[in-house]
């Protein structure tokens, strides 16, 4: 996908292109407890199914503890820069990596940082060499004639080996140095960290912020109740805080959960109408998995219920989230191609971390979603299939089934309600499916079809990626779209209503402690322009004033006590009503409002905020969903989410990534759009 850099219109923001990224991995965990022992030398061994795992389109590999160690497995690490280990020589990792990077295929290593033992003793550390002053003062050990060596550990005690003191500055920056060069020698691509509840989350970030890794997941495996989930799923959350959300986390809410209910207990994947695990909440930050080499293989310390290990990836292969399949499951349960086909799926349809989950069915015998409209799912004994025309049969075993819906035609159509600052609309497309080619920047021009609208239509795809540019400086966000539609800001699968023909702008305003309410306005499509403090606002009774835009569907404007205490730099391309500290958009909600809004009450913490954000919402009714980040002056500059929600309370971690300033977060629901401030910090 093409990246570029420039200054957004005006319903897409002043800035950078800024919305959170969706990722489209699937990563396998490449070994099991017993790999160790595999006499071909493990590394060979994954070296060998690097042209499968291309084909079964995995794009990370999680590789077993690379160091010298004083268990076979690696989790007791000893001589941290000493990869001749159990599982192969160095030059067999290295040359394993290399042969996965052929294929497209990126290395993730396992970091076991939290403890470490010596090399003849419990505590002689070398190749690094570390003092005392490395174990954290409250370790078991009671060494050093009963003083306390280092810090006091940050996290959990672990018995089998000294804990590390990752407050020490050296040992910060000596950990550093090792992943560094195991990324820039050895070749691995990305993190996951071991036994995460041993330190603070803090020093995940510090390590990921020394080495930038591509991808980073954190294991934080703690008891579950399955009576009481939300405290278990928001400790991941609180965790990949901790770590300033550089860090994905390892969804142990989700196993759990599914796993007790393929058992005859499907009524509880659905929580409020939403997925009840961490991707519940804060899907992009989680990755799902069914086992892993303690749950399962020859451990089986918390194993998923082996005749019905198929539903769980039916699941976790076309949820949002980041889906982890197990080696022992594709490569020794015989369910290669099954999986496999599961995969493609989710890869053919463009699920991914962040996709929008439609519950249809969650009881006793049946689960059953839809995932971003294209693919449909069930689960459980129960009988179930997708209502509506277009759904077709794409992968079925015992309990499971997975539908995708065909295209209507080949053909897609694009209409833009271009800025009244942009000089023409082009649109640029890549990624189109089933059939088309990429556009060269900036892509295709869009012909004027009246009132404001411009057109382009493409033979071949159904669905594509979209950036919308004036030709120039100015350009929209990164777009996804499948089938026809209208795009002013917000996707429309018909043309919005009142946007044709000559209209009026309305605006409103209510303040608190003004005598004379004035309205400064300029960048009006009708021509309108004023200058400052701008003109008086009619009395409409109530504390409510108003000013109407003759002809013009678009503006910008400023509300002041003419010319004191002013607002924001505003804009509206529909009617607007503004009560500080608050504002509305679309209707005023009140008594005499026609349609009474979706959302009950809504909140969002913490505020100010790094980037990480949890967010509340009550809805009284099922209703079509979007939130966004807008700037100072009222322009979009990243949108976090956008799906449809069911009557209810519901939950979701987000992330904003933006600079350090004041920003309005934008939440658009049926009959109501409604802003609240927030400060991010950095």
């Amino acid at each position: 996908m093409k990246k570029f850099t420039a200054l957004l219109g005006f319903f897409l923001g002043l800035g950078l292109s800024l919305i959170q990224a969706q990722s489209t991995d699937v990563m396998l965990q490449g070994f099991n407890w017993e790999s160790h022992t595999n006499t071909s030398g493990w590394y060979n061994i994954i070296k060998s199914k690097a042209a499968d795992l291309q084909d079964a389109q995995i794009d990370l590999v999680w590789f077993p503890p690379v160091s010298d160690a004083a268990a076979p497995q690696g989790y007791l690490p000893r001589e941290l820069y000493k990869l001749d280990s159990e599982y192969g020589t160095q030059a067999e990792l290295v040359s394993a990596i290399s042969e996965l990077n052929a294929y497209g295929v990126k290395a993730v290593a396992d970091i076991v940082i939290n403890h470490r033992v010596g090399t003849t003793n419990w505590a002689d550390f070398t190749n690094p060499t570390w003092g005392c002053w490395s174990i954290t003062a409250n370790d078991e050990w009671g060494q050093n004639g009963g003083n306390p060596c280092g810090g006091y550990d940050t996290g959990d005690n672990y018995g089998p080996a000294r804990d590390i003191d990752h407050t020490n500055s050296t040992v910060q920056a000596e950990i550093s140095s090792w992943m560094n060069w195991l990324k820039n020698t050895i070749g691995f691509d990305g993190w996951r960290y071991d036994y995460v509840r041993g330190y603070s989350g803090y020093y995940n970030y510090v390590y990921n912020s020394a080495t930038n890794p591509d991808f980073s997941v954190g294991e934080l495996w703690d008891n579950l109740d399955l009576n009481n989930t939300n405290p278990h799923r928001q400790q991941l959350i609180d965790w990949v805080d901790a770590t300033q959300s550089s860090s994905n986390a390892f969804d142990f809410t989700t196993k759990g959960i599914l796993q007790q209910a393929v058992n005859g207990e499907l009524w509880r994947l659905s929580q409020n109408g939403g997925a009840p695990g961490m991707i519940g909440w804060w899907p992009q930050r989680s990755v799902t998995f069914i086992d892993n080499h303690d749950t399962g293989s020859t451990q089986a310390h918390w194993p998923f219920p082996g005749d019905k290990v198929m539903q769980g990836y039916a699941y976790i292969l076309t949820h949002p989230g980041i889906p982890s399949v197990f080696w022992d499951h594709f490569y020794d349960w015989g369910l290669h191609d099954d999986i496999k086909d599961l995969i493609a799926i989710r890869k053919d349809n463009g699920i991914n971390s962040g996709s929008n989950l439609d519950i249809k069915a969650a009881q006793w015998d049946l689960y059953a979603a839809e995932i971003d409209g294209v693919v449909a799912m069930k689960i459980g004994p129960g009988s179930w299939s997708p209502s509506g025309t277009g759904w077709t049969l794409r992968a079925s075993g015992t309990n499971y089934a997975v539908w995708e819906k065909a295209a209507s035609s080949e053909s897609l159509t694009i209409h833009l309600k271009k800025p009244s600052n942009w000089s023409n609309a082009t649109m640029y497309y890549w990624n189109l499916t089933p059939s088309g080619s990429n556009a060269s920047w900036p892509g295709g021009t869009m012909q004027p079809e009246g009132d404001g609208w411009y057109v382009l239509t493409l033979n071949g795809p159904n669905c594509a990626n979209l950036i919308f540019s004036d030709g120039g400086a100015n350009q929209s966000v990164d777009l996804y779209r499948c089938g026809e539609g209208w795009y002013d800001g917000t996707w429309h699968n018909t043309q919005p209503q009142g946007q044709g023909g000559t209209t009026d702008l309305v605006v409103h305003f209510r303040p608190s402690t003004y005598t004379n309410p004035s309205i400064y306005f300029w960048n009006v499509d009708s021509g309108a322009s004023t200058t400052w403090p701008g003109v008086a606002m009619q009395d409409d009774g109530g504390g409510w004033f108003s000013h109407t835009f003759a002809g013009a569907q678009c503006a910008d404007f400023i509300f002041s006590n003419n010319g004191s205490n002013q607002t924001p730099d505003l804009n509206s391309c529909s009617e607007f009503w503004y009560e500080n500290p608050a504002y509305r958009q679309g209707a005023e909600t009140s008594s005499a409002a026609s349609t009474a809004p979706a959302v009950l009450a809504w909140e969002h913490y913490p505020n100010p905020t790094n980037g990480a954000v949890q967010l509340r919402l009550e809805l009284q009714r099922a209703s079509p969903i979007s939130i966004e980040v807008i700037d100072h002056s009222g322009r979009p500059v990243a949108e976090l989410w956008r799906g449809s929600l069911r009557a209810g309370e519901h939950r979701m971690g987000l992330e904003v990534n933006l600079p350090a300033g004041y920003y309005w977060y934008r939440l658009r629901s049926a009959a109501q759009v409604e802003y609240q401030p927030v400060v991010i910090i950095r």
